[in-house]
């Protein structure tokens, strides 16, 4: 009975030992919360991916992409510490840095690791009268949902031209609901990026749609700061047979600057080493690959988008040989 007694207090002894070497390696692995956009667009999407890979990788206790209504609330989330990494474009991360509308105070944000570029455009019925976005005026436009970026985007785009949404009737929904809108004969036109997408391929399938060219504002929108030219391809949704010019949007993955060098350094080489993978679910990864060949060639320059890089990034880009 003793010999039984001894054996059992060893046993709980070691089990105790066991849990409690477990729970401390639980404990120095962390939670990584993404902030992302609505459920079905491109950063949500994206951001999965990237969840899965980082909790698969047994290197993070969790890893989970967070809906949020965009890209601008994304950095008010990093700033109050409530989300580890955002998404967003260009235009919000140097806006929330220098403070700028919709911001009221600056924000201290880095640049953990480029999301792509996209382009930005309207999409309209293939048989509407919209052929160019100065055709929008007193149209009824999906501009994306209430705060997101995709409205934020819309009214940058609009003063540009010279309009506001006084100009026209603004509809304020989402990627898919603005598409089925559309659809329906309930708004003219929609705005859109990142093709393809879920929505947008959904769109396309079950409705004839087309791309509304820039046409003579070309000059107006592209000289916003933050945007630059690209190419809407053909083939990137049904209907769309040409190649066309349309806004370039530069997208990231972003912190604050308080985010521990480690988890900065972990996020930016899940990127490096996974982006061509993650491209077979996602196709917008594939344009991680040109800013990271700048990066080459440009130095940390082409990785700085809008913000600059994270002490803890850095490692990872110089690990990988894209930074010296």
């Amino acid at each position: 009975m003793k010999t039984m007694k001894i054996i059992t207090v060893a046993t709980t002894a070691a089990l105790a030992t066991t849990f409690s070497a477990g729970l401390a390696m639980a404990q120095s692995k962390p939670d990584i919360r993404i902030s992302t956009g609505r459920q079905g667009g491109a950063y949500y999407n994206m951001a999965a991916v990237v969840a899965d890979a980082l909790y698969r990788s047994g290197k993070v206790n969790s890893a989970t992409a967070e809906s949020s209504s965009g890209g601008p609330e994304n950095m008010r989330l990093l700033d109050k510490g409530t989300v580890q990494i955002g998404a967003t474009d260009m235009v919000w991360s140097v806006k929330a840095r220098n403070g700028e509308k919709p911001y009221k105070k600056k924000f201290n944000i880095y640049t953990v690791a480029p999301l792509g570029v996209w382009p930005l455009f309207f999409v309209t019925q293939a048989g509407s009268k919209i052929k160019t976005v100065a055709d929008l005026r007193g149209k009824r436009v999906a501009v994306g949902a209430r705060g997101s970026g995709m409205e934020n985007h819309t009214r940058l785009i609009f003063g540009a031209m010279g309009m506001s949404f006084k100009d026209i009737t603004p509809i304020y929904l989402s990627f898919r609901p603005g598409g089925r809108a559309v659809k329906d004969g309930k708004a003219d036109a929609q705005f859109q990026c990142c093709a393809p997408n879920p929505a947008l391929t959904e769109l396309s399938e079950l409705s004839k749609v087309r791309a509304v060219g820039l046409g003579a504002m070309k000059a107006k929108v592209l000289s916003v700061p933050v945007y630059g030219e690209t190419m809407l391809k053909a083939g990137a949704f049904k209907g769309h047979t040409e190649d066309m010019v349309a806004i370039a949007d530069v997208n990231a993955w972003y912190a604050d600057k308080s985010l521990s060098n480690e988890i900065a350094y972990l996020y930016a080489k899940t990127i490096i080493e996974g982006y061509k993978d993650f491209a077979k679910k996602m196709p917008q990864f594939n344009s991680v690959e040109g800013i990271l060949n700048a990066a080459k060639k440009q130095g940390i320059k082409a990785l700085e988008i809008g913000a600059p890089l994270h002490p803890g990034a850095i490692r990872a880009y110089k690990e990988a040989g894209i930074l010296k």
